[in-house]
Formats: structure tokens, sequence, C-alpha cells
């Protein structure tokens, strides 16, 4: 069986593998930092409580585990006002 790598897809005068024509490269390219936007401010939120609060006792880290909850909710809710999924 053999296999056909890169060639272009043909559908009568339109070729899906050509930027210009179909645009889909943009938009998987605007999703992707977007995504990766997403998971920096997760991380950032996570690593600024995480250096902020330091457990010495339990209840510390039940108080650091309920910002991280409530800090986690709300850039959800951010990101679901914004518009983005």
């Amino acid at each position: 069986m053999r296999k056909y790598i890169n060639l272009p897809v043909k559908i009568g005068k339109l070729y899906l593998t050509q930027l210009v024509k179909m645009g889909y490269n943009r938009c998987m390219f605007g999703e992707v930092v977007s995504f990766i936007l997403r998971i920096g401010l997760v991380v950032a939120l996570w690593g600024f409580v995480w250096s902020l609060v330091k457990p010495r006792t339990r209840l510390m880290r039940v108080v650091r585990a309920a910002l991280l909850v409530v800090g986690l909710l709300g850039v959800l809710a951010v990101l679901r006002v914004a518009g983005t999924n």
C-alpha cells in the first residue's frame, strides 16, 4: 500500500492545502495561541498563590487549596464572559 504525503487535495478548482483558499491554517494557529495563553493564565495564577501562601499548618494548606479553587473558578468565569471556550 502506498503512502501519499503532502499531496494537494483537489475538489474541482478548490485546493484545500492553499492558505488563501480555505484560511484553515490561520484559524488553527489562532486557536493554538488562545489555548497557550489560557494555560499560561492558569499557571501564573497557580504559581502566584503557591508562592504567596506558605503552609505551616494543616489549616494553611486548606486555605491555599481554597484560594486555588476560587481563583481557578474566577479564571474560568472571566474566560467564559470574554467569549473563549
